[in-house]
């Protein structure tokens, strides 16, 4: 098995978003191998959780033996049914012990045993273990992922059922924007059936919204208290904008003028890409826009080919942050769009005076911005 370390490069991001369009409402196999042999299961709660970086949740019966393998062996496979393998879908939902019978399996970048007949596959290293009841949770950073051309199996008469993620999705927005919109105070307690009660949803949406909220840096879990919504303020937010800030600066000074030009090309697109998403003031799609502007920074931040660098950049809470001040409002300032503009520029003429200056700009905007909505909010999100 393929070692697992915490500094492993980053799976790319749009590669990670087309892999997972496959995966809209769909039935999988959850595979895994330990010394002790190869195990797979059904599965049916199992989604994307992040693209920044990419992630996956994969939620399984904690009495199930797969459940206790991937927890023993840290990494799992997630392999996507395609139409036509509702036999592969019955096989791995039965208790048995020789589950993968006739099955062509491959062997995956960590090790782990993939469907060769799988419509898609993602591997991931588990960074986390959540129990929800029956159920553990397993957060998976991917670091692998391929996808073949083909249409999933949504709908198996088997007992599988329809699969309802986009309805946990909307339910896990519903959550997301009661806190942006300060509908619970800092500090306080989010109780799993008081959500569901007021979402008007089951228990087990309104935990995988909590479940996402955690991840998102919104909330966090105590063990004496429970979910708490994590206070926000000045600090908290100088403290972030000024880590990414001291990164790209050193990025700025090791490479303006001699980065290739296929990647200042590529800089140049992850622009383009996030300026197109912020239009007279307003986000087009803060979400997206969101994701469009981490991906320019960690882009920046990757010209330098340093993997610590990158990797303590991906470690920041910079995607928090900017959820907590900017998502409050769809009203922004094109002045953020403007100082990365010159911030690219600066890259592409090798000139490194104007980029670091640019760079400035834009962490002393976003300071301000969040000033600005702490001041409407009393001091605290």
């Amino acid at each position: 098995m393929a070692p697992i370390t915490a500094d492993s490069p980053e799976f790319d991001a749009g590669t990670f978003r087309h892999v997972v369009g496959h995966l809209p409402s769909g039935v999988t196999v959850v595979t895994t191998r330990t010394p002790d042999g190869e195990f797979g299961m059904t599965a049916s709660s199992v989604t994307s959780l992040s693209l920044t970086p990419p992630m996956m949740l994969a939620c399984l019966n904690r009495s199930s033996p797969t459940s206790r393998a991937v927890s023993r062996a840290g990494a799992f496979a997630v392999n996507v049914l395609g139409e036509g393998h509702e036999h592969l879908a019955q096989q791995f939902a039965v208790h048995s012990d020789s589950k993968f019978a006739g099955v062509a399996v491959l062997d995956g970048t960590l090790g782990m045993p993939v469907l060769a007949d799988a419509l898609a596959h993602i591997e991931c290293e588990v960074v986390e273990e959540v129990t929800g009841g029956t159920h553990t949770v397993f957060l998976g950073r991917v670091v692998d992922a391929k996808a073949e051309e083909g249409s999933p199996l949504t709908y198996f008469r088997g007992g599988f059922g329809r699969f309802e993620f986009a309805r946990d999705d909307a339910v896990y927005q519903q959550a997301r924007q009661r806190l942006l919109e300060r509908m619970y105070a800092a500090d306080a307690v989010l109780q799993l059936d008081d959500l569901a009660y007021r979402l008007r949803v089951e228990k087990s949406a309104a935990f995988y919204a909590l479940t996402r909220l955690t991840a998102d840096g919104l909330v966090r879990r105590d063990p004496d208290r429970g979910y708490v919504i994590v206070p926000f303020d000045t600090r908290t937010s100088d403290e972030t904008f000024d880590a990414p800030c001291a990164i790209e600066l050193g990025v700025i000074d090791m490479v303006v003028g001699r980065v290739p030009h296929e990647e200042l090309a590529n800089l140049r697109s992850r622009f383009e890409a996030m300026a197109a998403l912020l239009v007279g003031d307003r986000f087009v799609d803060f979400d997206r826009y969101l994701d469009a502007n981490y991906a320019f920074h960690e882009g920046l931040v990757s010209l330098a080919h340093n993997g610590a660098l990158t990797a303590a950049f991906g470690r920041l809470s910079i995607k928090t942050v900017m959820t907590r001040s900017f998502g409050v409002t769809p009203v922004t300032s094109e002045e953020f769009v403007d100082a990365q503009r010159q911030i690219t520029n600066g890259v592409e003429q090798g000139d490194g005076d104007a980029a670091r200056a640019a760079v400035y700009r834009y962490t002393r905007l976003a300071k301000q911005r969040v000033r600005q909505i702490l001041a409407q909010t009393g001091g605290r999100l």
